[in-house]
């Protein structure tokens, strides 16, 4: 068993690793090619005559549109606030965007005592993006809460929804709504996963792992 999660810690980080390069790949590459975009279309706009412009000023919309997209794809997959600031502000900006596409008000609460080791706190973070992804995708809900927890020997995070919820047999077995992949993410580090859910009661999603090893 510690040489299994030893093994899924090690791939763990090389994926993560991979993520980081396609998210910096994704902000800064992509983001230099647009900016020439509108350089060159400012350009453009310069020799064009007036009734011309307006149609170019909707082509710098949606460029502005795929910018900001793209940004926000590369915070979540690899969020630079989180290697800069830390778990709560990482969780703070996926929370907004995830609940500003879907129209759903989620809330952030709890703080840290201090910063938590990179594996901890990544590993933390895409839990709860898993967990809110199936808030969004098969929830029905209206409002989501993460909270995180810490003690000298563990820390927690737990997504609440107020949606459908589901029946106790669907957890067992524990395959669907992404659990694989948590319970495996969170084995590597000697953590756990516990949900509870009820038809009309909402589901709730806790994480936790030790601190000491």
């Amino acid at each position: 068993a510690i040489r299994d999660a030893r093994v899924w810690r090690e791939l763990n980080e090389t994926l993560e690793n991979e993520v980081k390069k396609i998210a910096h790949a994704l902000h800064d590459e992509a983001g230099q090619l647009l900016a020439s975009v509108h350089m060159a279309i400012a350009d453009i706009a310069d020799e064009l005559p007036p009734r011309h412009r307006e149609r170019l000023n909707e082509v710098k919309w949606l460029l502005g549109k795929i910018e900001t997209e793209l940004r926000n794809l590369s915070h979540e997959l690899r969020p630079m606030v989180l290697d800069r600031l830390g778990l709560v502000p990482a969780l703070q900006f996926l929370a907004e965007n995830v609940g500003r596409r879907a129209g759903v008000a989620i809330a952030v609460s709890g703080k840290l005592a201090a910063r938590l080791a990179p594996a901890v706190e990544i590993t933390l973070y895409r839990i709860a993006q898993e967990a809110l992804n199936n808030v969004i995708k098969h929830a029905r809900a209206s409002t989501a809460n993460v909270e995180l927890r810490q003690t000298t020997e563990r820390v927690s995070c737990t997504v609440r929804d107020d949606g459908v919820g589901f029946a106790a047999d669907r957890l067992e077995g524990g395959t669907g709504l992404g659990l694989v992949g948590i319970r495996e993410r969170l084995g590597a580090l000697g953590g756990s996963v516990h949900i509870a859910s009820q038809p009309g009661g909402g589901t709730t999603l806790r994480a936790e792992i030790p601190l000491r090893r």
